[in-house]
């Protein structure tokens, strides 16, 4: 009761207090720095005017004692700052650009004179970071619009920064992020918070936000975003790994607008490596379209901003799948039973191997996306304004499986309204007030390209459902689906900034409810696994799980994320910044509300308990405290050693808890019996029949924690280099087990021996997954970056980064995270499931460039206008492969896992490598490296020791800008994208043995990264 009283005062408070709060959760920028006399001596009672020069909107702030000012929540864009002071000439800096959660530093020393004398300059603050100990990178408006992007995601430009890697086996799907899937620094793809205009952007699953369609419109809407890799400052939360923070773009006093169109046509493409060569390449037609508008309501004071894009593509795909061989089709000993289903299997057109073969077709997945804003800014006096932004976007994706019996249909509509109120209590205190509604609707379903015979059902007036054989493609429908995921979150924030002598205090509070609504389908129909080709075709099925007549997943979940904190960036000296920070943020217990919530506190029980709460709340001690420094080692703005580190907590929200919350009896009953018989499973009984998913009712909060030191270098050219060390240390992270095992015997050499017979740990149960938190993670990393400002005409950046990504386990949600992913063997050992993280990347290099094609001077008439205006953009991607694991497809331990062998690996052949990588689609690795375990135990392999396929990508477009009279420009467009045509290989088929022994297509890839050279062509008109 106390721990409640003191909950609901602490909330009351935040709502109740905004004049004590703070921070623009990084979508502003501030301009401080020193005033002082050609001495060197302060000059307090200055006044510095700062002025937006793209609205004319200004800010007067006033030196303090010891010169300092500060002119803080400043919207990026061109400034122009003004020094005044009685007997000195007033100084002014011009064109001076001011990008997001920059701190710009510039100090300004004024001469004796008039007021009538000026000094101006054309300025730019310090390159190098000056104030922040944390890592972060830019991404500008010239990368944003210039760099070659596929499929024009303005997100992929979030993998051009130091410590940000790729996710490439991460699954772009519903529940788990639809966008650009990338690690930061070390972290699952969802730990990372997206932030746009300052509120949350993570959909369910606390996935990248993107569209079905796989990426994130918006490069005429975006003006910059910020990637912040490590150890971010307390205003900060919801987020153990990175924070990507955009902002949209605004009107100015000048009406500004764009209309363009970008095309794509196979007759330009190259074929992929699994394309059949003797067959015309799949078609490919694409059409991206669309505009923006900008400019002044009321001059000075209001202005709007607009923008529209849309997507129509048909795009051919060649997919690929293992099948039974025809020589397997015509054996006479073939059950009855599952002869019908062997024979719904297409025939082989590929290569055959003994029991399997290939089969490959082309088929066309049609991609439809309506993207659009709307922005509207408004001065009402010098101290108030307000800004509201509304965003829609809506796609649909049609894609064959590769069984083509079936589509899947993918559905997504996302809407966000961000209201904003700005007030300046005085020149050195500042509250700003958010209020956000996002909405992010996602359904997949499986549609049935064919009719099937209804006595061909496991369950009758369910469907054809699934039926799983290892060293084979599955037969059947995604057994996820039909599912739909609705996420409606209203979200306030309110905040304040305030400069006194050297502290910049900020503090502020977010609260942020979450209503989710959803019914997602698991094992509808049913779903048979068989360890082996063989036992399919002799009818001895390893497992099966089915949903029971009368279940439901529907669900209502509510609940709330309340975060509070206190910065204090402090000057201690006019080199020397101290960041020190402090934050508290917890959630609620989620609640549903049909009542439809049950648990299971003790997991030896013989039934769970209706009624929730469905954990134990773990969240009210999470205290984060944050530290840091920045030094300028010279003074001079150009030498600066960064370091610091802090306490990252990760929210137990519905990423977590909804797919199992959604499957406890008894609302919902998975059927998982001992021995099933094929195909007429049991559809109710006992709990010994039962299959549950459980939220461990104990759960702990996952937390990280982030370290660092940097160095920073600014060289001419307005080149900054920077290197140094990044690193975390994850505790409690949560991975997904199998609780209820076999109870090994231990050996003397501390192996585990599971005897033949053995029941499950509660024989009350058949499988029971649990979401547990008592993972570890270990990352360290190197990062190198050069980066150079446009000037000149050129704009270059390069950035590497060498890391080591460890933990014990990385899906959290389960093996759909990552394609390498599995369940570990043995939960009750978390340690002998560690090894490399499944988006592990030891060297990553990425290298971007834009360059104005300089025009000779000897040029002229229709020669110069025919040679100016050329420009070469590129991006070039260098990265080393992921890891994977050699698995068996059958329970060689009788651990009893859930199905097949989950996570258990053979014995390494004496001589042999961990990494035997021959290279080759046809046989990537040495499969002979490995052999069976002794019955009864594990195997000796660890855990992703295979290191897969790199990838090597180059991006290049050309442009050609053409004047057009009136201030006008057209750009023509060119753009090619992995233009050496270089073969990037997805990962490998793991199993080497199942049930009937080693697996004819061990080590096989059929699959790609990315695409085969595809061109796009485009015209943009600016005006």
């Amino acid at each position: 009761m106390a721990r409640s009283s003191v909950l609901t005062a602490l909330v009351l408070i935040a709502m109740l207090a905004p004049a004590a709060l703070g921070s623009a959760q990084g979508t502003t920028g501030s301009i401080s720095g020193f005033v002082t006399d050609d001495t060197g001596g302060a000059l307090p009672g200055t006044t510095v005017t700062v002025r937006h020069v793209e609205t004319d909107q200004k800010r007067v702030v006033v030196t303090d004692g010891a010169g300092r000012y500060r002119a803080q929540q400043l919207a990026p864009g061109k400034y122009e700052v003004t020094v005044e002071l009685q007997g000195f000439r007033t100084a002014r800096v011009t064109d001076l650009t001011l990008t997001v959660g920059q701190d710009a530093g510039v100090n300004m020393q004024l001469k004796v004179g008039g007021l009538d004398e000026q000094v101006t300059v054309t300025g730019e603050a310090s390159l190098v970071n000056m104030r922040q100990s944390s890592v972060a990178a830019l991404v500008d408006e010239k990368q944003i619009r210039e760099l070659p992007l596929n499929g024009r995601d303005f997100s992929q430009l979030t993998l051009l920064q130091p410590g940000v890697t790729a996710s490439p086996s991460t699954q772009q799907q519903v529940d788990r992020g639809m966008g650009t899937q990338v690690s930061i620094a070390g972290a699952r793809p969802n730990q990372i918070s997206y932030q746009i205009d300052g509120t949350d952007a993570n959909t369910q699953g606390n996935g990248s936000p993107g569209s079905a369609a796989g990426g994130l419109l918006g490069v005429e809407t975006v003006r910059e975003f910020q990637v912040l890799v490590n150890n971010y400052s307390a205003e900060y939360g919801r987020s153990t790994g990175g924070i990507v923070t955009a902002v949209t773009r605004s009107g100015t006093n000048a009406f500004k607008g764009t209309l363009f169109e970008f095309n794509r046509d196979s007759r330009f493409d190259s074929r992929t490596f699994f394309d059949d060569p003797n067959a015309d390449i799949p078609p490919l037609k694409r059409n991206q379209f669309g505009g923006y508008l900008g400019g002044p309501l009321v001059k000075d004071k209001t202005f709007f901003f607009g923008s529209y894009e849309g997507l129509r593509q048909d795009r051919g795909l060649t997919t690929i799948a293992t099948v039974p061989s025809r020589a397997t089709r015509a054996r006479a000993d073939i059950s009855a039973v599952t002869r019908p289903y062997l024979l719904l299997y297409p025939e082989p057109n590929g290569r055959e191997t003994g029991a399997t073969g290939t089969y490959s077709v082309q088929v066309t997945s049609p991609t439809r996306e309506d993207y659009a804003v709307g922005k509207a800014d408004h001065t009402i006096t010098d101290a108030h304004s307000v800004s509201a932004r509304y965003s829609w976007d809506k796609a649909q994706v049609d894609r064959d499986t590769p069984i083509p019996f079936w589509t899947t249909d993918t559905r997504t509509k996302s809407q966000s309204f961000v209201g904003e109120h700005k007030w300046i209590i005085r020149s050195n205190l500042l509250n700003v007030a958010k209020a956000a509604w996002n909405r992010a609707y996602e359904a997949t379903d499986n549609i049935e390209k064919r009719s099937f015979d209804p006595s061909l059902f496991f369950i009758p007036g369910t469907r054809f459902a699934n039926i799983s054989v290892s060293g084979i493609n599955s037969l059947g429908p995604d057994t996820n689906t039909p599912t739909f995921v609705d996420l409606k979150s209203l979200q306030f924030i309110d905040n304040v900034a305030w400069s006194a002598a050297s502290h910049n205090v900020k503090s502020g509070v977010s609260i942020t409810h979450y209503m989710n609504d959803q019914d997602s389908s698991f094992d509808f129909g049913g779903n048979y696994a068989f360890t082996s080709l063989e036992n399919f075709l002799q009818n001895r099925p390893g497992t099966y799980e089915g949903q029971a007549p009368g279940s439901t997943t529907a669900r209502r979940w509510r609940q709330s994320l309340i975060g509070m904190y206190v910065q204090d960036d402090w000057s201690a000296r006019r080199n020397l910044t101290l960041n020190l920070g402090v934050r508290y943020e917890f959630i609620t217990t989620p609640h549903e509300l049909d009542g439809r919530e049950a648990s299971m506190p003790d997991l030896q029980a013989n039934n769970t308990v209706a009624g929730g709460p469905i954990f134990k709340n773990p969240s009210f001690k999470n205290v984060a405290p944050r530290a840091g420094f920045a030094w300028d080692i010279t003074g001079d703005g150009r030498n600066a050693l960064h370091g610091g580190a802090g306490l990252f907590f990760e929210p137990i929200l519905s990423n977590i808890y909804r797919a199992y919350g959604n499957r406890t009896p008894p609302y919902y009953n998975l059927i998982n019996p001992l021995n099933p018989t094929f195909p007429t499973p049991p559809i109710s009984g006992t709990s010994s029949l039962l299959r549950l998913d459980l939220v461990d009712y104990n759960i702990r909060n996952p937390y990280r924690v982030q370290y660092n030191v940097t160095y920073q270098r600014e060289l001419p050219g307005r080149t900054v280099v920077t290197a140094g060390f990044v690193g975390s240390r994850g505790y409690r992270q949560i991975r997904n087990v199998e609780y209820n095992q076999a109870v090994p015997q231990i050996q003397a050499d501390g192996s585990f021996f599971f005897p033949a017979g053995s029941t499950r740990r509660n024989p009350n149960f058949g499988s029971v997954r649990l979401r547990i938190s008592d993972g570890s993670s270990w990352y360290k990393g190197l990062i190198a970056g050069a980066s150079r400002r446009f000037s000149a005409g050129l704009a270059l950046q390069a950035s590497y980064t060498l890391g080591k990504s460890e933990d014990l386990g990385s899906q959290a949600v389960g093996s759909a995270d990552f394609d390498n992913s599995f369940q570990p063997r043995y939960a009750f050992d978390p340690m002998d499931n560690r090894g490399l993280s499944d988006f592990d990347i030891r060297h990553n290099f990425v290298f971007n460039s834009t360059w104005e094609i300089p025009v000779p001077r000897s040029l002229g008439g229709a020669a110069k206008a025919l040679a100016e205006g050329w420009q070469l953009a590129s991006i070039l991607t260098l990265r080393s492969g992921i890891p994977f694991t050699p698995q068996l497809g059958f329970d060689r331990a009788r651990a009893l896992p859930r199905s097949l062998g989950a996570g258990q690996e053979p014995d390494l052949v004496a001589g042999c490598s961990l990494n035997p990588v021959l290279g080759g689609a046809d046989q990537y690795f040495d499969p002979n490296c490995f052999s069976l375990p002794a019955a009864g135990t594990f195997g000796n392999v660890p855990r992703n020791t295979i290191i897969g396929p790199g990838l090597a990508s180059w991006d290049m477009a050309l442009f050609k800008n053409i004047a057009v009279p009136g201030g006008r420009r057209i750009q023509l467009r060119a753009e090619g994208f992995n233009i050496t045509n270089h073969v990037n290989f997805g990962l490998p088929q793991p199993t080497v043995f199942n049930a009937a022994g080693r697996v004819s297509n061990a080590g096989q890839i059929t699959s790609i990264v990315g695409t085969a050279r595809q061109w796009q062509f485009g015209v943009k008109v600016d005006f």
